[in-house]
C-alpha cells in the first residue's frame, strides 16, 4: 500500500513540475499564436485560483487532526482502520481497545498523514484525579489536540441514552469556539450498520430495502436527541466499518489474533472482506467540514490519493474546455483550429504527466489524432460547422461565435476525458475511442 501511495505522489509531483513550466512551454508555442493569445492561456492556467491551490497542497498539506468520540463498542478503532483504508488501529471484536485518550497516527513511512484522538463516551469517561472532573480532563485534552473535525461516533444496533455526550460536546464547542475564534465542526457517524437486521447481508450492494429503511430509521432517531438538545452539528451519516483482513499470502487474520502476529505481517495486512459502507461520503462531509485547506489536503492525501489526481485531471479538463470556449469566441474564421489543436495537446501532456508520463506536444498530438480528433472526419466537419457558424456574425452579430464556442468546448472536454480514461484510469483504445465518441455528443 505504500508503494502505491508513493508512486501516486511521484505522478502528483511530475504534474507539478509540468505546471510551472507550463507558462515557458507556452513561451515556445510558434510565432503564428499572437503575443495577447499566449498571454491569455498563461493567465487562464496559472491564475486558476482552485488548480493554483491544488498544487500547492501537493507540498503545503498537514496531517487533519480528528477528535473521536464515542461509547465503547461503537468501532471508533475500526473507523479509522477504515478512514485510512490500512490497518493503524488495534481492534477487538470483544473488548475496548481505548482505555483512556490516545492519538493514532496514519504512517505513510516515516510521514504522518492523519492523527485521530481517540476518547470514551463521557459517560464512561474517569477522572484520573480529585481535583479535575472527567469532563474538563476530556475538554482540556481536546483543546490541546486543536482538532481540525470532531466525530461524534454512535452505535446503530443500540439506542443509547446519549443526551450525556450531547450536552458534553455542546459544552467541549463552546470551550473550543472561545479558544480558538472559531466553530468546532461536528459530524455525527453512525456505525454498525451491517449489524442492522438482516444481519445475513454483510456486503453493502447486497444491502435490502427493509435494511436501509431501518438504518434511516436509526439515523432519524439520533438526530431527533441531538436537534432537542440544541447541538450544531455540521451533518449526520450511518456507515459501517466493517474490515476483515489477511495476511500478505492470503491468510485469514481474525480479528482478536491480529496483535500476536509478527510485526512485519501487521504492517502488510490486508483486506480479506471489505463490508465499508458509506465512508467515501463520511470523507466527503469531513472534507467539507475541515474549515482549514491544508489539513484539507491532508485528508485527501492520507485516504484519498488517487482522487486527488483524478479531482486534478478533471478541473483541467473543465479549465481548458473553457479556454477552448473563449478562443473559439475570436471572429476571424478559420484562425482557431490550429490554436484549439494546441491547446488540447497541452491538456492531455498534462493530464499525462498526472500518470507519471513526460509526453512531448507532438506526442499529445498524435493522441488527439488517433482518438479521430481533429484530423478525423468527424471532428473536421464539426470544425468546418464551427467556423461556419462564425459566418453568422455578419448578419446576426454575436450569434455564430456562441455556436462555434459550445462546439469548441465539447470538443476539447471529449479530448480531455479521453485522455484520462488512457493515462490515469489504462483503458486500452478501443475503449478510449468510445469514451471520447460518446462524449462529443
Amino acid at each position: 500500500m505504500n508503494n502505491d501511495k508513493m508512486k501516486i505522489e511521484q505522478r502528483m509531483q511530475n504534474m507539478k513540475r509540468f505546471y510551472i513550466t507550463a507558462g515557458d512551454l507556452i513561451d515556445k508555442l510558434p510565432n503564428a499564436i499572437p503575443e495577447k493569445t499566449r498571454s491569455m492561456l498563461k493567465d487562464t492556467i496559472l491564475g486558476d485560483k482552485e488548480l493554483k491551490k491544488l498544487m500547492e497542497g501537493i507540498d503545503c498539506h498537514r496531517p487533519p487532526h480528528i477528535f473521536l468520540i464515542g461509547r465503547t463498542g461503537v468501532g471508533k478503532s475500526s473507523l479509522i482502520n477504515a478512514l485510512c483504508g490500512s490497518y493503524v488501529a488495534p481492534v477487538s471484536d470483544t473488548k475496548s481497545c481505548t482505555k483512556n485518550a490516545q492519538v493514532y497516527q496514519c504512517m505513510d513511512g516515516d510521514r504522518t498523514l492523519m492523527e485521530i484522538l481517540d476518547t470514551r463516551g463521557i459517560a464512561e469517561s474517569e477522572s484520573l484525579n480529585t481535583v479535575i472532573s472527567a469532563e474538563d480532563m476530556l475538554i482540556n485534552q481536546v483543546n490541546e489536540f486543536s482538532p481540525d473535525v470532531a466525530i461524534f461516533m454512535l452505535n446503530c444496533t443500540h439506542r443509547d441514552d446519549v443526551n450525556s455526550d450531547v450536552l458534553f460536546l455542546k459544552k467541549l464547542a463552546k470551550s473550543y469556539a472561545e479558544i480558538n475564534g472559531m466553530r468546532l465542526p461536528i459530524v455525527v457517524v453512525i456505525n454498525k450498520c451491517d449489524e442492522m437486521t438482516p444481519t445475513r447481508f454483510k456486503d453493502p450492494s447486497s444491502y435490502p430495502k427493509n435494511k436501509v429503511a431501518k438504518i434511516n430509521e436509526v439515523v432519524c432517531y439520533y438526530k431527533g436527541i441531538i436537534v432537542k438538545n440544541g447541538l450544531k452539528i455540521d451533518n449526520i451519516i450511518a456507515i459501517s466499518s466493517l474490515v476483515e483482513w489477511m495476511t500478505s499470502d492470503g491468510t485469514y487474520v481474525d480479528a482478536e489474533n491480529i496483535d500476536n502476529l509478527p510485526k512485519h505481517d501487521v504492517e502488510n495486512l490486508q483486506i480479506s472482506f471489505d463490508g465499508r459502507y458509506n465512508i467515501e461520503e463520511l470523507l466527503d462531509i469531513l472534507e467539507n467540514a475541515i474549515p482549514d485547506f491544508e489539513a484539507q489536503m491532508g485528508l485527501r492525501m492520507a485516504a484519498r490519493l488517487s482522487d486527488v489526481v483524478k479531482r486534478i485531471a478533471k478541473h483541467l479538463n473543465n479549465i481548458f474546455s473553457g479556454i477552448s470556449a473563449t478562443v473559439a469566441l475570436t471572429p476571424i474564421p478559420v484562425s482557431d483550429i490550429y490554436l484549439l489543436l494546441i491547446i488540447q495537446s497541452i491538456l492531455v501532456c498534462l493530464i499525462a504527466s498526472l500518470s507519471g508520463r513526460e509526453i512531448s506536444l507532438d506526442a499529445a498530438k498524435e493522441f488527439i489524432l488517433g482518438m479521430g480528433g481533429i484530423a478525423s472526419a468527424g471532428y473536421t466537419f464539426r470544425l468546418v460547422a464551427q467556423q461556419a457558424t462564425k459566418l453568422l456574425n455578419t448578419i446576426w452579430p454575436g450569434s455564430g461565435s456562441v455556436v462555434s464556442s459550445g462546439i469548441a468546448a465539447l470538443g476539447t472536454s471529449a479530448i480531455g476525458k479521453a485522455a484520462i480514461a488512457y493515462y490515469i484510469d489504462g483503458k486500452n483504445m478501443d475503449e478510449v475511442k468510445q469514451i471520447f465518441e460518446s462524449s462529443k455528443k
